[in-house]
């Protein structure tokens, strides 16, 4: 989580999201987590506040995967 002293650090940010995201969907292709961790992350890269940003992006990141899967 980024604390108000810490700078937002985006691709580390989409690192830590696609890493849980894939140990999650370990069947799931790579380039769609990445994809999914990219997109979420970005959707709220811009927060005023960023102390909830990863937790957020990986919620959305979990379910657009699980779709993509479902669809399979």
């Amino acid at each position: 989580m980024t604390s108000r002293n810490e700078e937002f650090d985006k691709d580390e940010t989409v690192a830590g999201v696609e890493e849980r995201v894939q140990a999650r969907f370990p069947t799931a292709p790579h380039e769609v987590v990445h994809d999914e961790a990219v997109a979420a992350v970005d959707k709220y890269a811009d927060a005023p506040v960023k102390d909830f940003v990863e937790i957020i992006a990986e919620r959305d990141a979990r379910a657009a995967v699980a779709e993509v899967l479902d669809e399979d």
